[in-house]
């Protein structure tokens, strides 16, 4: 049988038991153990995978796999703060978040514009980073500045819990400049866009109960996915009998010594939508398997309903916004827009009833513009 012919940038080592062992590694790139035998079809099957960085046994990118953290990083290195504060800092965020903040900051770990040689930012030390480093990976994300700017306020936070408990001296995120955005977040729905949801999906239909789910709960979709006949309730009043429901948002509740609630009246066209209903789910919104959705589903099915409306541009966390404009308008307080929703910060309710008093004065102010007649 003859020898196979040397493969570029494959190289053989030997451990100290005296076995034999084969690397893919191309400059500037970790290397991948290739674990066929050598010179076999298999083999040649894997290193072609190593070449186009992919694992050859799940097919998923070497990248992706190499994201997350490794166990006991070492003490001092970037990825070594990034697992400190995910473990000591995060832990009581809701988990979209904390997966949110995981998700950049491992991104941020496997950029190597700051090395000559290709080695990730995971494995230096997290003290040498100034300024101008931060801004070097402030610009790998300059074709999306949102990404950029998202980037830059998880650094920072990370940092200055780094300098609370003494991890670090200072925080070099400080002076650098986020990137100029014309956006102001998710879309905000107008009754318009409602109104033209409401006419391509009629009631009667699971689309037509999930819109004023939300528009007439205000919740989140990761309550709202789960909302059902146990948050019911009736209770007496002056006028009779009131339906009312009440939720611990997820989102919120677990960071508070006592968890916020969500409790207010059902309004009729919640409870007109409601009484349609046909099914003994526990949920109110069940697929077509009669299971509920998961949140990432629910935003997907969102997402296909709005499509089919013409409205491509809008999403279920557009409608809590609209919700929240308005009832600002019609003179809700922040503070009434804080137990409505379910905030537990008041300058969050003060962006809507700041905007909603704005407007009105301007419409009040208006006619000063003609003048005395």
């Amino acid at each position: 049988m003859s020898t196979p012919k040397p493969e570029k940038c494959v190289i053989r080592d030997m451990d100290r038991h005296g076995n034999i062992r084969w690397y893919y590694r191309r400059k500037g790139c970790p290397k991948v153990r290739l674990r066929q035998p050598y010179g076999s079809k298999e083999f040649y099957e894997e290193l072609s995978y190593a070449r186009l960085g992919l694992d050859f046994e799940t097919g998923k990118p070497l990248i992706e796999l190499r994201n997350k953290p490794e166990k006991g990083a070492l003490k001092g290195t970037f990825r070594w703060l990034v697992e400190q504060y995910l473990q000591r800092a995060v832990k009581n965020l809701a988990p979209a978040t904390r997966t949110q903040k995981r998700r950049v900051l491992d991104a941020v770990c496997m950029e190597t514009c700051l090395s000559r040689t290709g080695q990730p930012l995971a494995d230096m030390p997290f003290t040498g980073l100034q300024k101008q480093h931060i801004a070097i990976l402030r610009d790998q994300k300059a074709q999306t500045p949102e990404a950029a700017n998202h980037r830059l306020k998880a650094l920072s936070t990370m940092f200055n819990w780094a300098v609370e408990v003494g991890l670090a001296d200072k925080n070099p995120v400080e002076r650098v400049k986020k990137f100029r955005t014309k956006s102001n977040g998710i879309h905000t729905l107008t009754e318009q866009e409602i109104d033209t949801y409401l006419q391509k999906h009629p009631g009667g239909t699971k689309a037509y109960l999930a819109m004023q789910i939300f528009r007439y709960t205000g919740l989140r979709i990761s309550d709202v996915a789960r909302l059902g006949k146990q948050h019911l309730y009736t209770t007496k009043t002056e006028d009779g009998p009131q339906l009312r429901f009440k939720i611990r948002p997820q989102k919120t509740s677990k960071l508070q010594a006592q968890p916020v609630e969500v409790d207010m009246p059902v309004l009729p066209p919640l409870a007109e939508a409601l009484a349609r209903i046909d099914h003994d789910h526990l949920t109110f919104l069940v697929t077509h398997t009669g299971k509920s959705y998961s949140v990432k589903g629910l935003g997907n099915r969102m997402r296909s309903w709005f499509d089919t409306a013409g409205l491509p541009h809008c999403s279920a966390h557009g409608i809590r916004k609209a919700g929240a404009v308005i009832a600002a308008e019609n003179g809700a307080t922040a503070n009434q827009l804080m137990s409505m929703f379910g905030w537990t910060k008041l300058d969050q309710a003060e962006l809507y009833t700041k905007k909603a008093q704005r407007k009105a004065l301007g419409d009040k102010g208006s006619k000063h513009l003609a003048g005395k007649s």
